[in-house]
């Protein structure tokens, strides 16, 4: 599947990318100094850099730093919104589910040069945007036509590439200026989705503080702030 990843950026190279191909030295700076943080995601936005943007209830506030370390390891905060439970469909049946204020850091990762290279991109925001921004349907065409030439001739790995960017036309995030190097979000039931790439880290956040998106995402981005300020 990951083979199928990188074949499938490889092939929208011919597409004109928004990055300028170079980072700041700010930015590598901070890129640097979150490496250096070792994963410690508790310590990377603490429940202080929280509070000061949200009302937290102290009764039923939870931390918790999953046993998982490196990237795919994340620390939660927890605590009860006031909000009533969801209504869901699940394996066909209504259930109610509660909906919690949750703010969670995780991903935290790094591009390295041989990603670059794997994904023939001049640079981690080229990546990045790629991974992200929203694409037009001649984007789609022209990427669906690359795939064609490269995997002709593998016709599985064809339709699982082809059905993976079925999944990426549906994406719908969205670009958000004047954070890191590069940011986009998305809402949905359970809140804002935030990545943010600053040199060639980049990291997620997760929250929902409040019902709405727009005062979630406001809140999330001051999260993501925090998280940078700390470098």
């Amino acid at each position: 599947m990951k083979k199928i990843l990188y074949i499938l950026i490889s092939a929208s190279i011919t597409l004109g990318c928004s990055g300028t191909g170079n980072t700041t030295s700010k930015s590598n700076a901070i890129s640097q100094c979150l490496a250096d943080k070792d994963y410690d995601y508790g310590a990377l936005l603490t429940k202080a850099d929280i509070a000061k943007y949200v009302n937290i209830d102290e009764a039923s506030f939870k931390k918790e730093i999953s046993s998982t370390k490196g990237k795919y390891g994340n620390c939660t905060y927890s605590w009860e919104s006031g909000r009533p439970k969801m209504e869901k469909v699940i394996a066909g049946r209504d259930v109610k589910l509660s909906d919690p204020n949750k703010v969670v850091i995780k991903l935290l990762d790094f591009y390295t040069q041989e990603d670059l290279e794997k994904n023939k991109q001049d640079s981690a925001i080229d990546l990045f945007d790629m991974g992200y921004k929203k694409l037009s349907q001649e984007e789609n065409n022209e990427i669906l036509a690359n795939l064609e030439k490269k995997l002709g001739d593998k016709p599985e790995d064809l339709a699982r590439a082809k059905k993976m960017m079925e999944s990426r036309m549906d994406f719908t995030y969205k670009p958000i200026d004047n954070l890191g190097d590069r940011a986009y979000w998305k809402w949905n039931d359970y809140g804002i989705e935030l990545v943010v790439l600053t040199g060639n880290a980049r990291f997620t956040i997760l929250s929902k503080t409040t019902g709405e998106p727009e005062t979630s995402l406001d809140h999330a981005i001051h999260f993501a702030k925090e998280v940078l300020a700390k470098c």
